[in-house]
């Protein structure tokens, strides 16, 4: 299977018994470097600069050596969850033709990461965050103004030769109902990812069950799974645990990319270090999480960094 192949990655989901993903980001720019985020856009405006790029290049080659080391498949995420119009235009930056230009060359970039790292099982998964804040249901768009929002990001990221689009950490499922049929206008295959309160919902208060339900009944073609994202391994399991009844959760949700701290995000990016499960620890849960529930894509989120996806990859390649 070559990365780069848009079928290659629903090939590997099909045959592959386990993926191992990214971990966190913005968190190790924060609290491992002395790189300050640009406002509103924040890692995505580091792609070609000077002090940035190296760095954030850096982070994602060490989660493609642990997966390589471990002989494992690997998703990495474009730096591009705020690389949407909204946040473009509050950083000054220009209008569509800046989402464009940033989201061609964060693709860009991820191509030249896999090339220079010799392992082709790396798939490219093409990243659209929510139009406003992820943890805000109430900001979020309804069906209609996010499909026709999110459709400019979609394409771009399309055309950029990702494997696949992935819409993470979204908190109402009105607006990720939309981002998904902006996805699925594009013809490449797509996952869609809820963030979850502590009730073990969709911070909207939509149960799982009901969010995919609601999204493979009303947008053709669905999207090739769904998932977790930006929660602690305890959140994740209290749900999945409540949803144990629902066929569809357990047959369609096959990702959980987990923060390795309980702490909310908000309670995290206040912190002046970074906090969190050690890397065993993280593991472990993650490795209970995908024995009792059959998850397939493990990775990280909040505070993890390549320690983490280091002991998760040793674990699942046992």
């Amino acid at each position: 299977m070559q990365g780069g192949d848009i079928n290659s990655f629903e090939q590997a989901v099909r045959e592959v018994p386990l993926i191992l993903t990214d971990g966190g980001i913005e968190t190790r720019i924060m609290f491992e470097t002395n790189i300050e985020l640009p406002a509103h856009v924040e890692v995505a405006a580091l792609v070609d600069d000077p002090s940035g790029d190296p760095v954030l290049r850096g982070i994602y080659t060490s989660y493609v050596e642990a997966a390589r080391d471990h002989g494992l498949p690997l998703v990495i995420g474009t730096p591009t969850f705020r690389a949407n119009l909204n946040y473009v235009r509050r950083a000054g930056l220009g209008g569509e033709e800046a989402v464009r230009y940033l989201n061609a060359r964060a693709a860009a970039m991820h191509r030249e990461i896999r090339a220079r790292s010799g392992h082709e099982q790396t798939y490219i998964a093409g990243v659209i965050g929510p139009s406003g804040d992820a943890y805000s249901p109430g900001v979020s768009l309804d069906t209609e103004a996010a499909c026709d929002y999110h459709l400019l990001q979609a394409e771009a990221l399309a055309g950029s030769g990702v494997d696949f689009l992935y819409a993470p950490t979204f908190p109402a499922v009105e607006e990720a109902l939309g981002v998904a049929a902006a996805m699925a206008k594009t013809g490449v295959p797509y996952v869609v990812s809820f963030v979850l309160g502590r009730d073990g919902r969709v911070l909207d208060g939509t149960s799982l069950s009901e969010a995919i339900e609601r999204i493979d009944c009303s947008v053709s073609p669905a999207p090739l799974f769904y998932s977790i994202s930006c929660v602690h391994t305890s959140i994740a399991a209290r749900a999945l645990r409540e949803e144990s009844a629902a066929e569809l959760t357990g047959r369609r949700l096959l990702e959980l990319k987990a923060n390795a701290s309980a702490l909310s995000p908000e309670e995290l990016v206040r912190l002046d270090h970074l906090e969190g499960d050690d890397p065993e620890r993280f593991a472990e849960e993650m490795w209970s999480i995908r024995e009792e529930f059959g998850l397939k894509v493990l990775g990280g989120c909040c505070g993890t960094d390549d320690r983490h996806m280091r002991a998760l990859a040793a674990r699942m390649a046992s």
